[in-house]
């Protein structure tokens, strides 16, 4: 049988070229491909237009796809054209009434790298909400409350908004420390041709960053976090490796932007003249250590548990007894919950 996950990640990437053609063709021949098990993945990990797409460019003979799975991926890619017309507008009509109130408005993850051009088409990925960081100041120099804060994006569909300083998903629930005033100080403004107001979206290096950090939070092999980092990387190939360095160093991050970073390039690839800068992160013994778990990982194919290990792996020590106390907190949380619902009324 065809490992799914091989063929996947032939098949998800924006330039899709000849050798990648081959391969799955490839592929294809070789052996039996589940291809129940393409849609479904392809689907729950956020790549199911692109991998679409990529599919009916190669030659059908040679990959024999059953009409009802071109019939699937094709509806996913509609779907999601239509879904993404649908969230453009209203977040262009949330984006005027956060400008209208004050707020500067960064995009970050796939939103940001809508704006940013590193999709070339909006529809490559499937993304269930959008992403951004507010900065307001009220006329007397000072932040807006946090209730404030909230009743602007209330009711809003599919935004997830974070807090007014920074977003969980980028700190990883604060498990890293992020400078985000220096987050803002070099972003750049874009005009997006979809909304009237401007927004801002990070420069490349911190762009790149926090797509590893988010990758860390979904224990790295997740196909969308892998995708988001193999094209930015391509995407600026004047990037500052050196700035980066300096950022993820400076933020005790290094560790995980390698793993993200070894594990898109072990994946979907990232091109030669990045790999000695990716090495170059960390020292020998522990690029070693944390791209052996990679290589392994991706052998053996292993699930939830095994992943995780990587992300401890990729962790200061300080950051993994952080996490330890967040995941003790957040069990808790749970077990409390448990027992209210286990509760009879009037108990």
């Amino acid at each position: 049988m065809t490992s799914t996950r091989d063929l996947l990640f032939a098949l998800t990437r924006q330039r899709f070229a000849a050798a990648h053609q081959a391969r799955v063709e490839d592929l294809c021949q070789r052996a039996p491909v589940d291809w129940a098990s393409v849609c479904q993945v392809a689907a729950s990990e956020g790549v199911a237009p692109i991998v679409g797409v990529n599919l009916a460019a190669c030659a059908p003979e040679k990959t024999n796809v059953p009409a009802g799975v071109t019939a699937r991926l094709q509806h996913a890619l509609f779907e999601n054209v239509a879904l993404k017309v649908e969230r453009r507008r209203e977040f262009g009509e949330q984006l005027i009434q956060l400008r209208a109130r004050g707020y500067d408005v960064l995009l970050v993850k796939s939103m940001g790298l809508e704006a940013a051009g590193v999709y070339e088409h909006s529809w490559v990925t499937s993304a269930r909400d959008v992403d951004i960081i507010l900065r307001a100041k009220d006329v007397r120099g000072e932040s807006p409350d946090n209730a404030q804060f909230r009743r602007v994006l209330d009711g809003t569909y599919g935004i997830e908004n974070g807090d007014r300083t920074g977003h969980h998903d980028l700190s990883l629930s604060g498990i890293v420390s992020l400078p985000f005033d220096d987050l803002w100080h070099a972003a750049r403004a874009v005009r997006l041709d979809w909304a009237p107001a401007a927004a801002y979206v990070m420069c490349p290096e911190n762009q790149l960053w926090t797509l590893c950090l988010n990758s860390c939070r979904k224990r790295f092999f997740r196909l969308k976090t892998l995708f988001d980092i193999a094209e930015t990387v391509a995407h600026y190939p004047d990037l500052d490796w050196e700035y980066f360095a300096k950022l993820v160093r400076t933020s005790k991050s290094e560790g995980i932007a390698f793993a993200a970073l070894r594990a898109a390039d072990d994946t979907l690839g990232l091109p030669a003249e990045a790999r000695p800068c990716v090495s170059a992160l960390l020292s020998r013994r522990r690029a070693f250590v944390l791209g052996s778990i990679v290589t392994l990982l991706l052998r053996s194919q292993s699930g939830r548990v095994a992943r995780t290990a990587l992300q401890y792996a990729s962790f200061t020590p300080k950051q993994r007894w952080r996490s330890v106390k967040l995941s003790a907190r957040r069990l808790s949380h749970h077990t409390a919950a448990e027992r209210a619902d286990a509760q009879l009324p009037g108990e």
